[in-house]
């Protein structure tokens, strides 16, 4: 869904440069995150999921020179 976004908006040569797990453990050195949040999480997920919550991805991508540009 993500890489169509990109298509959609004009970018070329979408490549996913990594992409790897991001779970509790590296919410805890975000402040967008509070330690009652960290800990309600870590109450409701499965224990197998605390590791894998959210997968950060870094894309290289390009977009095209406009052909009517000087």
């Amino acid at each position: 869904m993500l890489l169509k976004k990109f298509f959609n908006v004009g970018f070329e040569e979408i490549v996913v440069a990594e992409r790897k797990p991001f779970g509790l453990g590296e919410l805890t050195r975000y402040p967008l995150f509070t330690k009652e949040f960290l800990e309600f999480l870590k109450k409701i997920m499965p224990p197998h999921r605390h590791e894998e919550l959210v997968f950060s991805i870094v894309l290289t991508a390009r977009k095209p020179r406009d052909a009517t540009a000087a």
